[in-house]
């Protein structure tokens, strides 16, 4: 259904094409139906036949390990075929060319952001849905399997080279990327794995990159992936090893009652994203039990990060016009101040590449390099969120100012040029 399979292909291959989800054909319905038939009764089988295993005495957890690394990989191979087809239409169009399922120009003023960001979901339904599903997967897997959770808990520089890799395949903005980050260290995920991750999923991940390519100039393409990786890699290690040694709990840290009742507002707000409290405890030792555990945590986070990412659509469709009225120049103070926005604003994964290109054909190739690093890096939900999971805002204050200055260099570099 979500592949357009009924669609003509003339319609399935044109760049612009309206989201296959609005392509309704009464053959989905039955299609549709009889897969779910069919999982409804292979997960039923699995669960007598485990029961059946068990009486035996067969441990079941290395087969819970290789269906969750079987499924993994399904997912990412799914995301990147879907995105090896995305990325044909765009190189061969040379342009984003999203579709517009909703009129936005039509409708009234305070109304066309979020016809805006209507329009921006139907254009990723697949890739949130698949984000929603690997992240779950993750967060499942480390909480139940040793293996990963011995993988995310490495420290060192290897520990953000694996991090930042393992990353790609994550279609998440800054918004999303952290509440997943945050589990991950509560589910003893070490702060070098956490904060690669936090910065990687939206810098490197694989549409990001392929639009990056597709669409700006070779200069502003080679310092997205280039630069992204050093700040993903390099610029978290350093803000790891700036803390290493510090005692990250809120007890030591948070000593006035304003800081205290500070901390007790940051905790609120990280309980929306303890995704992990739902899986302590719970029997994960087979793969119909890691199924189980998996949907079940792929519907609280869809809970959450749909609305995050339609909330945050609706923020870039309002502030893109007015950022991009502020990068005006190719001077030092225009390069800070879209710096700083770009560090503190929350916007849609790759979204940030819709903002530059329009600045780099208009010349202002530095404002728009500043942004290309910071606007997906890192926002201030973002920063908040890592800062309640570690119980400590020099974390998150240091990564902010990384990001920060990373841009700010960037946009120095190509003044100079």
């Amino acid at each position: 259904m979500r592949r357009g399979i009924l669609l003509p292909m003339s319609s399935y291959s044109k760049l612009g094409s309206p989201s296959a989800v609005l392509h309704f054909h009464p053959l989905h319905l039955p299609l549709l139906f009889v897969g779910m038939l069919g999982a409804f009764v292979a997960y039923r089988w699995l669960t007598r036949r485990e029961v059946d295993l068990r009486a035996r005495g067969h441990d079941l957890r290395w087969a819970r390990n290789a269906f969750g690394l079987a499924l993994m990989g399904f997912l990412v191979a799914d995301l990147f075929t879907y995105r090896i087809v995305q990325a044909r239409r765009i190189f061969d169009a040379g342009r984003l060319g999203l579709s517009f399922s909703i009129p936005a120009q039509d409708a009234p003023a305070w109304l066309r952001p979020v016809a805006e960001a209507v329009n921006y979901l139907l254009v990723v339904w697949h890739a949130t849905i698949l984000g929603i599903l690997i992240g779950s997967l993750l967060l499942v897997l480390l909480v139940s399997s040793g293996l990963l959770r011995s993988a995310m808990r490495r420290t060192g520089l290897g520990a953000h080279v694996f991090s930042s890799f393992a990353a790609v395949s994550y279609p998440f903005c800054s918004c999303c990327a952290s509440p997943i980050a945050a589990t991950m260290y509560r589910g003893g995920a070490s702060l070098e794995s956490v904060l690669a991750f936090t910065v990687a999923a939206p810098m490197l991940n694989v549409t990001s990159l392929t639009l990056a390519v597709a669409l700006l100039p070779a200069d502003l393409a080679l310092l997205r992936i280039g630069a992204g990786m050093a700040l993903a890699i390099f610029g978290t290690y350093l803000v790891s090893r700036a803390v290493m040694g510090q005692r990250l709990q809120p007890q030591g840290i948070w000593s006035s009652p304003l800081e205290r009742g500070l901390l007790r507002a940051l905790d609120a707000f990280a309980s929306l994203f303890a995704f992990e409290r739902r899986l302590q405890g719970r029997p994960i030792e087979s793969p119909a039990a890691l199924v189980a555990a998996w949907l079940d945590t792929s519907w609280r986070v869809g809970r959450i990060a749909v609305p995050t990412v339609f909330a945050a659509a609706i923020v870039a469709s309002l502030v893109a016009p007015r950022l991009l009225s502020l990068a005006d120049a190719n001077d030092l103070a225009t390069v800070a101040v879209t710096a700083l926005l770009g560090t503190i604003l929350m916007v849609p994964t790759w979204s940030e590449l819709a903002m530059a290109a329009p600045l780099a054909q208009q010349g202002l190739a530095a404002p728009a390099a500043a942004l290309l690093l910071t606007l997906p890096a890192v926002s201030l939900p973002c920063l908040v969120v890592i800062g309640a999971a570690v119980g400590s805002m020099r974390v998150p204050l240091l990564l902010g100012g990384v990001v920060f200055l990373a841009g700010l260099l960037a946009g120095a570099v190509f003044i100079a040029l």
